[in-house]
């Protein structure tokens, strides 16, 4: 089982408001741009729990900015 790493992170609804996901820039790969499977449960503050069973550590605060302009 693996961590994921994500900066620049914010929540986003998935297709047909089923889940969330995260979504960010992944620190382990140059800044790539990513997304997680489901969100299944909160781990801590800064750490989820996905549907495939990967750990997204969540660095820094939230891309509000972001999040607002989608809605």
């Amino acid at each position: 089982q693996k961590n994921v790493c994500l900066t620049s992170w914010r929540i986003k609804v998935m297709d047909g408001n089923t889940a969330i996901c995260v979504e960010g820039k992944r620190k382990d790969m140059k800044d790539l741009f990513w997304h997680s499977n489901a969100i299944m449960e909160r781990v801590a503050h800064n750490q989820v729990k996905t549907s495939s069973g990967s750990i997204y550590l969540l660095q820094g605060n939230i891309d509000s900015a972001s999040m607002r302009k989608e809605g």
